[in-house]
């Protein structure tokens, strides 16, 4: 190696570094924005986050089977073997969202706008591809009331009682992930991953007919931080010129998680402004509990994917997930009990489906030609079960996508939109309705960090 390529490695080292810590940096700052305002945030680690980055998003957040060198893949960590070996990719995406939240007597409406992820892929050598990123893993928001008693708060007999329920936080993953083939046409890969964060649940009872009465709240704050990894494999099989299938899939054991469970109950008679924290409080009892992954677990996954390919032309896909979460333990939800009024937990399912079609990808006079048009649909079952009162079943999340790829001119780098409406839960039995929208913009940049220039 002579001095002038020498320099040209170190420097694009250098821009890898640069480039891994200023993602970071972002990604940290970010995991304090509110992404859901849905009342079943409320039980579990909250509302699971979909994986997929800004092509999977339009396209069902199907991605098992996927494989690009156009885009990063996050769902299948094996796909990073579609990478050519001279790229740089950096992603980026930010979503905005609109919710209507409905029961039977009630609607509610929120908006936000956050960002979504941020993630680089690079080779390591001729042999492995490697991506880096940071996204939100699980999701806590909402602030509802309710004219009843409250069963976590004592409560004065005879007087009428409003219970507020306030949570907020998320959890987050930082990731890093490798991919090789050992032979032609299949890959296998491994995301070596750190989940950390907090989520924080309120329960506050009062007394509006009776000026002298005290407030009485609980606090209970869940903390994670550990490690865990996960697997991918995925296989091309050749049909015929430009034709071929792809074959994925994805695996996720079972995993304890190291944290720390608070709970706080309190008197006293006036807020502070954030409106949950009694000041001047007595404390009534107070708990720590610290599990070393024995009181709360990830679940077992699998997943596989299959993917029908027409070279710069089309691509079909599908995939099937389930998450084992009726065979996990949490700090506060669990999987069976004699409440017939309280939640549970079960096994979540998704089934997806996603198309992506080009008319012409080397169309040098005709803009939309070139344009990568995106659709799909997925119907998952969640991993919360309603309370048995109310028919104890799954609740539902329906929801279909569609989006583009906007090329830039002599690159592989896009600008690439997906929106997403659907629909969760129902008005039956005394529960809550959600009708969502999601509108994500992503932009994949791809750089030739890793070329050999030659001079004369």
């Amino acid at each position: 190696m002579d001095l002038t390529e020498f320099s040209n490695t170190m420097h694009n080292i250098y821009k890898v570094v640069v480039t891994f810590f200023l993602v970071a940096i972002i990604g940290l700052s970010a995991t304090a924005q509110n992404r859901t305002y849905s009342p079943y945030s409320r039980y579990g680690l909250g509302e699971i986050q979909q994986g997929g980055f800004g092509r999977n998003a339009a396209m069902g957040n199907t991605g098992i089977a996927l494989s690009s060198s156009f885009n990063l893949n996050n769902l299948n960590p094996a796909s990073y073997s579609s990478m050519d070996s001279i790229s740089f990719f950096f992603e980026g995406g930010v979503t905005g969202f609109d919710q209507k939240i409905k029961t039977d007597d009630m609607e509610a409406h929120f908006s936000d706008m956050n960002f979504s992820y941020f993630a680089i892929g690079f080779p390591v050598a001729s042999w492995g591809f490697m991506s880096i990123g940071v996204k939100p893993e699980s999701m806590v928001g909402y602030e509802f009331f309710d004219d009843n008693e409250s069963t976590d708060i004592p409560i004065t007999d005879g007087n009428y009682t409003r219970s507020q329920y306030q949570g907020s936080g998320n959890t987050t993953k930082a990731y890093a992930g490798l991919a090789v083939s050992p032979v032609k046409n299949l890959s296998l890969g491994a995301h070596f991953s750190y989940v950390f964060g907090k989520v924080n649940h309120y329960s506050i009872a009062q007394f509006p007919n009776d000026a002298n009465a005290f407030k009485l709240a609980t606090s209970e704050q869940v903390s994670i931080n550990d490690l865990y990894v996960d697997f991918g494999v995925q296989y091309r099989l050749k049909l015929k010129e430009r034709h071929s299938m792809t074959f994925g899939a994805v695996y996720h054991p079972k995993t304890g998680v190291k944290g720390k469970l608070k709970k706080l109950v309190a008197a006293g008679t006036t807020f502070n402004q954030d409106g949950v924290t009694i000041i001047n409080a007595d404390t009534l009892s107070f708990s720590e509990t610290k599990f070393n992954g024995n009181a709360l677990e990830l679940p077992e996954k699998f997943g596989i994917g299959v993917a029908y390919n027409i070279d710069d032309l089309l691509t079909l896909t599908a995939d099937y997930s389930i998450a084992k979460w009726s065979e996990t333990d949490f700090p506060n939800l669990a999987t069976t009990t004699t409440d017939e009024n309280a939640f549970t937990i079960g096994d979540a399912q998704t089934i997806a489906f996603g198309a992506e079609y080009i008319p012409n990808y080397r169309s040098a006079s005709f803009y939309p030609s070139r344009i990568k048009y995106r659709l799909g649909a997925s119907y998952k079952q969640d991993y919360l079960v309603t309370p048995a009162s109310a028919g104890g079943d799954h609740l539902e999340d329906f929801g279909i996508t569609f989006g583009m790829g906007l090329p830039l001119k002599r690159s592989k780098t896009s600008f690439n939109l997906a929106f997403e409406w659907g629909q969760r839960g129902s008005t039956n039995d005394g529960l809550v309705k959600e009708n969502y929208m999601r509108f994500t913009m992503n932009l994949t940049l791809h750089e030739y960090w890793f070329r050999k220039r030659k001079f004369d």
